[in-house]
């Protein structure tokens, strides 16, 4: 999720300085690749859903979900024009489209107790939220690390999608 923030706070700016869009323009690429994201995601979440439901696997399809949402961020972070962009949201929503399908059924799957699930998907709640929150600070301390890139921003985004991936490895309860 916090890849997904990151992407999402700074494609404006990864628009005007990485892509070299004019800011006339950054409105409707925007748009553009919202818009083939959202049908990419739309696609793969009913198909990533219905694969995970009938195999009865929840973590290989949250780890692969992971790792291609990763992917994206990797070409991201090295494209050099607007069609580079779409193919970098296209791969994203694949990834972000089988994981919203698939992480919220894994969360069910393994909540501790049924008579407190209200609760426990709060938690699960705020940690889809928290990352809006920190994405600004900590993309604000990587961008003057990296000397401005977006490139390394996009680059640390996927590392931390792949992180995320590694992390879903010891659930237990679920195949």
């Amino acid at each position: 999720m916090l890849a997904y923030a990151v992407l999402t706070t700074y494609q404006v700016y990864y628009l005007l300085e990485q892509i070299g869009s004019a800011e006339a323009d950054v409105p409707r690429q925007v748009f553009l690749g919202t818009l083939v994201q959202s049908v990419v995601v739309v696609a793969f979440s009913l198909t990533g859903g219905r694969l995970s439901d009938r195999t009865g696997r929840r973590k290989v399809f949250v780890f692969a979900a992971a790792i291609v949402y990763g992917l994206a961020m990797f070409v991201l972070a090295i494209a050099t024009d607007f069609n580079g962009f779409l193919v970098g949201m296209a791969i994203g929503g694949l990834g972000f489209g089988v994981y919203v399908a698939v992480d919220l059924a894994l969360v069910v799957d393994v909540l501790p107790d049924n008579d407190n699930a209200a609760k426990d998907l709060g938690v699960f709640n705020i940690a889809g939220a928290l990352p809006f929150s920190v994405a600004p600070g900590v993309a604000s301390a990587i961008l003057a690390i990296g000397n401005g890139s977006y490139g390394v921003l996009y680059v640390v985004a996927g590392v931390w999608a792949i992180i995320g991936a590694v992390a879903s490895l010891p659930v237990k309860g679920v195949r």
